[in-house]
């Protein structure tokens, strides 16, 4: 039991209409604030150049507090990100990131110290 739980560790369990699908946390791009859902963006695996959609029924604030505790990053009231994911850190419009599908999400909350977290810990040549 014991082996099976350690294997777990990295996974979730993500709602859907006829039971669970369960996902590797570490392949979700970002979630995205939707209402009183959340989109849970992750790369689609027979297409690299699209990605998959869930909406799940529980807001960001809700999926962030377990999120956040697995390496995620709040840069906006609507968004969490994955940072393995971040394509470009642009200092446009007071800061801006670009993920790896493209959309670029401006920096909002705790500006300099989200842009900090993620910059220090990227090696630069």
């Amino acid at each position: 039991m014991e082996r099976i739980k350690n294997m777990m560790v990295s996974k979730i369990a993500i709602p859907i209409l006829n039971g669970f699908e369960i996902l590797n946390i570490y392949e979700i791009i970002r979630c995205e604030a939707n209402g009183n859902y959340c989109k849970i963006i992750s790369p689609n695996i027979h297409d690299a150049k699209q990605t998959e959609v869930r909406l799940v029924s529980r807001n960001l604030k809700e999926i962030c507090g377990y999120f956040s505790q697995k390496g995620f990053i709040r840069i906006h009231h609507s968004h969490l990100i994955n940072p393995i994911y971040i394509k470009k850190i642009l200092k446009s419009e007071g800061g801006t990131i670009e993920m790896v599908d493209g959309i670029k999400i401006r920096i909002t909350q705790n500006k300099e110290t989200v842009l900090n977290e993620i910059f220090d810990n990227v090696p630069k040549i």
